[in-house]
């Protein structure tokens, strides 16, 4: 696992090729990578192979502004193009409360798993969120390992080797392996 000495931006690339490099070396077809702007989806449409199948996970419409996405709809167009997904959903850990209710009886901690998942880094409580997300838009299977990135504000600096599941299972999903995350431990 590589620890980055600070998060953000600057790792994107780093982020990119180590995602990739465990890809190849454990026969993984699928990444999926969290984009805002347009930012990491412009650095992995750079950077990925021909034969990865790309999934850029945006957030929702109505995120910043009502009715608006910051997704660049020409960036999004080109994407498609490619033959790659992008998906633009609610957010995971907005609307995990079902499990909840099944496991624990009322409670509608989302806020909690999100926290939990923070504790390692913002890009681990991401990574889990968009495989979920991809899992309940039927972009991934739950049987199936993927890689996905996210990161801190902007860009990417964690990758995460997963299992997604459903939301509606969502205790059912499983992280492999960190391969890489910000870290202030020395």
């Amino acid at each position: 696992m590589i620890l980055f000495k600070n998060p953000g931006i600057e790792n994107t690339e780093e982020t990119l090729r180590i995602a990739i490099e465990e890809m190849k070396k454990s026969n993984l077809e699928t990444l999926v990578i969290s984009s805002t702007r347009g930012y990491s989806a412009e650095k992995a449409l750079e950077i990925i192979p021909e034969d990865v199948k790309l999934i850029v996970v945006t957030h929702h419409y109505g995120f910043k502004k009502e009715n608006e996405c910051e997704f660049s709809e020409e960036l999004r167009k080109r994407i498609v193009e490619k033959g790659y997904s992008v998906l633009t959903a609610t957010h995971t850990l907005s609307g995990i409360e079902r499990t909840f209710r099944k496991e624990f009886g009322g409670l509608y901690p989302t806020e909690i798993v999100a926290q939990t998942l923070r504790l390692f880094c913002e890009g681990v409580k991401v990574c889990v969120e968009i495989a979920v997300m991809c899992a309940d838009a039927g972009l991934v299977r739950t049987d199936e390992w993927i890689v996905t990135c996210a990161g801190t504000s902007k860009g990417l600096d964690t990758a995460l080797v997963i299992k997604p599941s459903n939301s509606n299972r969502f205790f059912d999903l499983k992280v492999g392996k960190v391969l890489c995350m910000p870290s202030d431990y020395e």
